[in-house]
């Protein structure tokens, strides 16, 4: 009988869902790399009966460890590897908020929220004198920035205006999270067949570098452990990860 082909090249998407809880699985996003690894502590016991070699050899599992790679740069996902908190500023009208500077010629002054630009946006002295747009200042999608009419000292500004809807992320402010994950596999060597791996208990590290600035995509790329499940207490089932694969006929 000849052999069938059996090989892989895995694409999919990546669920996820706090460890231990009921909510739902939720896409995280264009991932382009999910890959595991296994690290090993080995000890031999040499032959000394003559001949050389070993006469016994134990290799124990020591770290179960993932790498990913996220394209999808949501407040979420960015969180999980700075270990940072979210928090969720809604829509509104800010009033007269009170905004230090120079006034110095070219100066940025940024509001404390971003502003929606689509609204009206009115902008006075600390005396409250007005302040015009295209003669005192030019608007930006972060604040103004100061221009030569003079009226904007170190006295300060107040501003009036709509904020967006933001997620403000405070990077390092945070903890570890651990994620039960789900990833819904196709193999493209073999006509988009499912396969799947569940992960059941990920716990997710810090990204050794954030590039803010570049001419590529951004990408996410962090370590993750994969930790013992606890609630696993089956003997003939894995602690740590499982993998379905279809089964072809012989």
């Amino acid at each position: 009988m000849a052999q069938q082909d059996r090989s892989f090249v895995g694409e999919g998407i990546i669920y996820a869902r706090a460890y231990q809880s009921n909510d739902a699985l939720i896409d995280i996003g264009n991932c382009d790399v999910f890959n595991l690894a296994f690290q090993t502590e080995r000890a031999t016991l040499r032959n000394f009966r003559g001949g050389g070699g070993n006469r016994n050899v134990r290799e124990q599992v020591t770290d179960v460890t993932a790498t990913i790679g996220m394209y999808d740069i949501t407040a979420v996902n960015l969180a999980r590897v700075t270990r940072a908190s979210v928090k969720d500023v809604l829509a509104g009208e800010v009033t007269a908020e009170v905004l230090t500077c120079k006034g110095i010629e070219g100066e940025l002054i940024p509001f404390k929220n971003l502003p929606d630009l689509s609204a009206p946006v009115t902008l006075v002295t600390a005396a409250d004198e007005a302040l015009a747009a295209g003669t005192d200042y030019l608007l930006t999608p972060h604040g103004i920035i100061v221009i030569g009419s003079g009226l904007i000292t170190d006295e300060g500004i107040k501003a009036t205006y709509t904020k967006q809807a933001t997620s403000v992320i405070h990077m390092l402010a945070g903890s570890q999270v651990e994620l039960e994950l789900y990833i819904a596999g196709l193999n493209d060597a073999q006509s988009g067949e499912p396969w799947a791996l569940r992960p059941r208990r990920v716990k997710f590290g810090l990204v050794s570098e954030l590039p803010v600035f570049g001419t590529e995509y951004l990408k996410l790329e962090a370590s993750a452990e994969l930790l013992a499940d606890p609630l696993v207490t089956a003997t003939d089932i894995s602690k740590f990860c499982e993998m379905h694969m279809v089964k072809k006929a012989a």
